[in-house]
């Protein structure tokens, strides 16, 4: 941790299946668990970078139009969404994007520990 510079930002990503007891893909254990270290080590390296200036933050995206998502079984990638998001939507990559990108920004400086959802409102359901 020495050698970090005074000002920074760190992104990771997760899922709402996280949070969730059940997931829509059976053979989802090992990513989740993958996801909720993601999100452990982000709200301890927030707290643990944040005297050096360096912001640690998480996107949690939902149901993301992906090639990954869509060829994944054994559900149907196209109609899981109008089944289970209130708002009956895949999310588009650029998106995503944009919710890095505008935690990555000067705008977003104070921002630390936080969990950004973009997820059609998928957590709700």
């Amino acid at each position: 941790m020495e050698k970090l510079c005074n000002g920074g930002r760190i992104i990771g990503l997760s899922t709402p299946g996280v949070s969730f007891a059940a997931s829509p893909r059976s053979f989802y254990f090992l990513p989740g668990c993958a996801k909720a270290s993601v999100e452990y080590m982000a709200r301890h390296y927030a707290k643990e970078l944040a005297p050096k200036r360096i912001t640690v933050n998480v996107v949690i995206s939902g149901i993301t139009d992906t090639d990954a998502w869509i060829a994944s079984p054994p559900i149907d990638a196209v109609e899981l969404p109008k089944l289970r998001c209130p708002m009956k939507e895949v999310i588009p990559p650029s998106d995503v994007g944009a919710a890095v990108a505008f935690l990555v920004s000067k705008q977003a400086r104070f921002i630390t520990g936080a969990f950004l959802l973009v997820d059609c409102a998928l957590m709700f359901v």
